[in-house]
């Protein structure tokens, strides 16, 4: 804010023009030592005020819009992740499987337990064994 120091509104804008004629000044050497061409030329991509607009205020987005952009950026990770769980679901199948059918191949016998007790013969009579 300006303080009121007794001046009066035409010292004010006096001091207000030999700024921006200092400005003016400083901005036209600047350009010489540049090349006209930097000065004059219109910016590349906007003035500053477009970028503030532009950076303030962005357009809301429709709602599944936003729900596409996660998925498609979420897709190959998730992808991955179930590709690998279902390869390692398959090789675990595929094994057990494996002890299945090499299990089913082996002769009933094989599979009974010896349901006898060590110590009995089978004639019945007890019989101690070393062991």
């Amino acid at each position: 804010m300006a303080e009121n120091t007794g001046r009066g509104t035409d010292d004010i804008i006096d001091d207000a023009l030999r700024l921006v004629d200092g400005l003016q000044r400083k901005l036209l050497i600047a350009g010489v030592k540049r090349g006209v061409g930097a000065v004059t030329s219109p910016p590349a991509k906007g003035d500053v005020w477009e970028e503030a607009v532009r950076l303030e205020d962005p357009e809301p987005r429709p709602v599944l819009e936003e729900v596409f952009d996660i998925v498609r950026t979420s897709a190959p990770e998730i992808a991955g992740h179930l590709g690998r769980a279902g390869l390692g679901v398959v090789d675990a199948l595929g094994r057990t499987w494996g002890v299945v059918e090499r299990s089913l191949e082996r002769p009933a016998s094989e599979h009974a337990p010896d349901t006898r007790a060590p110590w009995r013969s089978e004639g019945g009579e007890r019989q101690v064994t070393s062991g």
